[in-house]
């Protein structure tokens, strides 16, 4: 009887270049900024990326995915919130932390500020990725707070709060192209920030070291 040879396995595909995921994600986040979501295709995507559309659908199934992922995986969106040992500590790393993305980004921000307005599908994808993420990074520092017993149970800080720092940083650096250097961040923090959270607490309760370090 003739004999059989067992069938190979198929050799591994190649794998996947991290650089090239990353220059296609830069070419998302420059077109939007330039044409804007709805006018950004996968050929322009392709082309400005250097590589082809099968390529991008190898890795994300279409547009919406891969807008959604440039945004996530941006370094200021994937940002940890510091953790210094205290809240006002915290809030100057966060507010710096903020000014440095929004002076390093300013091209990209001010552009998709007024693509958000062409499209509300663009506009929810930044909400959810970008901006819901600078604000889970604030809930996180009250969060922290709390639990190092700087802030009372229950305090109920304003929801406001999450957003005052983000859009004060923002006016500063694409309007009024103002300083956001370490004064301006603990006038922030020491004349904004840390009052709207001491307005939370009850009169019989305080903030244990928060204030006294403003």
């Amino acid at each position: 009887m003739p004999t059989t040879t067992a069938a190979r396995p198929a050799p591994p595909g190649r794998p996947r270049d991290p650089r090239r995921d990353e220059a296609i994600r830069d070419a998302v986040l420059t077109l939007l900024a330039d044409v804007g979501y709805e006018r950004m295709s996968v050929d322009s995507i392709a082309a400005a990326a250097g590589v082809s559309k099968p390529t991008i659908y190898r890795r994300w199934p279409g547009k919406h995915a891969l807008v959604a992922d440039a945004i996530r995986c941006h370094p200021h969106t994937r940002a940890a919130a510091s953790d210094t040992g205290s809240l006002r500590g915290d809030l100057l790393a966060a507010v710096r932390q903020a000014a440095d993305h929004q002076v390093a980004s300013a091209h990209l921000t001010a552009g998709l500020a007024g693509r958000m307005r062409e499209s509300d599908e663009l506009a929810g994808l930044v909400r959810e990725h970008a901006i819901g993420a600078v604000r889970r990074r604030f809930r996180t520092l009250l969060e922290r707070a709390a639990q190092r017993g700087e802030l009372p149970a229950g305090a109920d800080v304003s929801p406001l709060f999450v957003d005052i720092a983000p859009s004060v940083i923002h006016a500063r650096v694409l309007l009024s192209v103002e300083p956001v250097d370490d004064a301006f961040a603990a006038e922030l923090v020491d004349r904004v920030l840390l009052p709207i959270v001491a307005a939370a607490c009850k009169p019989e309760e305080h903030l244990g070291t928060v204030l006294r370090h403003a």
